[in-house]
């Protein structure tokens, strides 16, 4: 009561929070609450209305029940009067009732000696009619019906004969026992028939034998029926012992048939019968340890609980559900089959196989066969996916690391050592295997995990041959250092064919590139929504990754062929350089250069090359012109830097388009032009260089002017500050890339 007046006022306290509520909402609160007051009171009172309604039909029903025990046992006790006095009334009553005994006894004991008279032959012509059925399990027209019927009734005569002679002396039970001996062995070869019959049902279908699975059906539900009514008997004989002994009700003396649970029997046979046919069909590969070879002879789970449910089932009652237990058992039986597998010592493929068949296995039940996973139990692997999926992995990764460390060592002893040229492909390209086994193997890996149907372990399958493929990277590119560094520094010491070798790398690094894009292409279509992003990432960065190690062994060649004449460009502009034509020795080595490169490197990285050579040339052309020893002697200088610039466009288009040639040439135009230009031009053509290269450092500008011998100091001075001033002026676009200039090291 206190938690409910609380509860009240702080309801109220909620709903009347301001004095003039006292007269807006009272009224209406009111009106609600007497609504819903009225509103569960007559839910109240048609609830205990339903309920005293309810009572009083019990009471009248009880009422009549009594009345009706009571007539009853008004009734038994007429009749049980009616009975004593009937007896009273006639005569020598228990003399008649005696002599009606003894007749009964003369008649039972007289069919009783005609039929064990009877009892030899009735079995001899069974036992002709059950041979030819004992020899041929598939004998589509047996008597089978017949014989279990006659071979019944002579049971139920056996077990009433010794039954009713249960109380005589020993003697005579041992003759009972040997005169049946013969009917108890035909009745253990029926019934172990019955049990051949069970463990051949699916062969029984394939021979189209239906009907005596029909006929086996019936016997085992006559059976029942038998024992169910033999349970029945002493069910009553054990509720009414303290009848026993009496007259007054024969069936407390019980029922003397043997209990045989055809049924129980039927599903235990049927049990082992499926058990030995799993292990005759997998036998084979158990002993081989051919588990793959296993896992696809398993096709026979599919195709026989299909004959099943078109077959047999319809040869069943309902209530035995025949269906689903041939599912469970089969199920039963994989998931045995399955962890005898799992604890064996699996290689990956295997396992993979085995991850593919659990995942094909309840695709086929749900599709083919119509169950659900859900109905299946136990869960196939127990739930171990996860560990078979870390197992595969693991192996993979051990697989993936130990072929390529073989290849990196062979790869890296060929290109330290460089006892023998690279491989040469049919278009003059050089290259070595390691890439294409590399790949070969990754491939492999993809493939299988693929073959899998199963997003995520594709992912990371994807993931450990990223890994491999960047382990590979690393190692390229510390070894493509090490070697440049040895041949740039001690050229003498370092073996020959680094050039060739580089190309051969380039190249291969090329060829992995392509590889990577290929697996994209083609796993992206099969890689689950959740991982695509993922797996586009990883193999991207890859494909980046090898054309960055690629790129690096194109500095390479770039700086092995400029160390060979970067002394020459020393002396450019020098007094040596009038003296003698130096740029021709420049272009002959590049051409030397150039030529292999051109045959035997890709041509993807080959227009790279030359683009690079090309930068680097004029780069180190540009540079030239502030070395110390550098003069601008005008008379001569400009026609001889006319003749070399030529001479070098000329190379170079040979395998670059004219039309980029221009364009890279121009800044060595322009600065021609503003080396040749007179004192009043020079603004102007200083303007012209600073708008096309706005990073053209002006020391550069002073040091080419400086070197004019045409120019006094004070003119140079007057020169040089009219330029600082215009350059005052400019003021460049701040997006306006970077130039040539940028990448020189002033």
């Amino acid at each position: 009561m206190e938690d409910a007046r609380e509860v009240a006022v702080a309801k109220l306290a909620d709903i009347l929070k301001h004095p003039d509520d006292l007269n807006t909402k009272v009224g209406a609160l009111t009106r609600k609450i007497a609504k819903e007051k009225a509103t569960i009171d007559a839910q109240l009172n048609t609830g205990v209305q339903t309920q005293l309604d309810n009572v009083q039909g019990g009471l009248e029903t009880l009422t009549l029940s009594r009345e009706s025990s009571n007539k009853i046992k008004d009734n038994m006790q007429l009749i049980d009067r009616l009975c004593r006095e009937a007896q009273s009334m006639i005569g020598d009553f228990p003399r008649i009732a005696k002599i009606s005994r003894i007749h009964q006894n003369f008649v039972a004991t007289y069919q009783k000696v005609q039929a064990l008279q009877e009892l030899y032959q009735r079995l001899k012509d069974l036992e002709d009619m059950f041979a030819p059925m004992q020899q041929d399990i598939f004998m589509y027209d047996g008597p089978l019906l017949h014989v279990h019927y006659q071979l019944f009734k002579l049971e139920e005569f056996r077990d009433k004969t010794m039954h009713q002679a249960r109380d005589s002396p020993h003697d005579v039970i041992i003759t009972l026992k040997t005169y049946f001996r013969r009917l108890d062995v035909l009745s253990d070869d029926f019934t172990q028939y019955l049990w051949e019959l069970t463990r051949n049902l699916i062969p029984l279908v394939e021979r189209d034998c239906g009907p005596t699975i029909v006929k086996l059906v019936k016997i085992i539900e006559a059976e029942e029926t038998a024992d169910e009514k033999a349970l029945a008997a002493r069910q009553a004989q054990t509720s009414h012992q303290d009848l026993q002994g009496t007259k007054g009700w024969r069936l407390a003396e019980g029922n003397p048939r043997t209990i045989k649970s055809y049924r129980v029997q039927f599903f235990e046979q049927l049990h082992q019968s499926l058990l030995e046919r799993f292990t005759e069909r997998l036998a084979p590969y158990r002993e081989s340890e051919d588990w793959c070879g296993a896992l696809d002879a398993t096709d026979f789970i599919f195709n026989d609980l299909e004959l099943v449910y078109d077959e047999i089932v319809p040869k069943f009652p309902k209530r035995y559900k025949i269906y689903p237990y041939f599912v469970l058992e089969y199920h039963r039986h994989t998931y045995d089959f399955l962890n005898e597998m799992v604890n064996q010592d699996l290689d990956a493929g295997t396992i993979l196989r085995l991850l593919r068949f659990v995942r094909d296995y309840y695709s086929t039940m749900s599709t083919r066969l119509g169950v659900t996973e859900e109905l299946l139990e136990p869960q196939l692997l127990d739930g171990q996916e996860q560990s078979l999926v870390d197992e595969y992995l693991k192996l993979v990764r051990s697989k993936l690391v130990e072929w390529t460390s073989n290849l990196m060592q062979a790869e890296s002893r060929d290109f330290v050592q460089r006892n023998e040229p690279p491989d040469m492909s049919p278009d003059g390209q050089y290259g070595m295997s390691g890439a294409v086994d590399m790949f070969q193997i990754i491939n492999q890996q993809i493939d299988v995990a693929a073959d899998a149907n199963q997003g995520k372990l594709l992912y990371l399958v994807v993931n450990e041959c990223h890994k491999v493929m960047k382990d590979s990277q690393s190692f390229w590119k510390k070894l493509l250092a090490s070697e440049k560094r040895k041949q740039l520094e001690e050229p003498d010491e370092a073996p020959e064919g680094f050039v060739e070798y580089v190309m051969a790398m380039s190249n291969d690094q090329i060829k992995c590139a392509d590889f990577a894009e290929e697996i994209l292409d083609r796993i992206m279509p099969m890689v689950e929504g959740k991982y695509k992003s993922q797996v586009q990432e990883k193999l991207t960065t890859a494909v980046d990754g090898y054309m960055q190690i690629a790129a690096g062994g194109r500095d390479a060649l770039l700086d092995v062929t400029f160390n060979d004449i970067k002394p020459v460009f020393h002396e450019l502009f020098t007094p040596r350089w009038y003296e003698q034509p130096l740029i021709p020795s420049i272009i002959e080595t590049l051409k030397d250069y150039c030529q292999d490169f051109a045959a035997h490197l890709n041509e993807f990285l080959f227009n790279k090359l030359m683009d690079d050579i090309l930068d680097r040339f004029i780069m180190l052309f540009l540079e030239a012109m502030r070395n110390k020893s550098a003069k601008f002697h005008m008379d001569v200088c400009l026609d001889k830097i006319q003749k070399d610039v030529r001479l070098s466009f000329n190379f170079f288009a040979k395998y670059r388009p004219v039309e980029v040639l221009e364009e890279r040439f121009d800044v060595i135009d322009k600065v021609h032009t503003l080396l040749e230009s007179n004192r009043r031009m020079i603004f102007v053509d200083y303007y012209s260089l600073r708008q096309a290269y706005p990073d053209v450092p002006l020391a550069f500008v002073e040091d080419i002017l400086s070197k004019r011998d045409d120019l006094d100091k004070a003119a140079l001075k007057d020169i040089i500050e009219g330029i600082k001033a215009k350059a005052r002026e400019y003021e460049p676009d701040a997006n306006t890339p970077p130039t040539i200039f940028s990448r020189i090291k002033w």
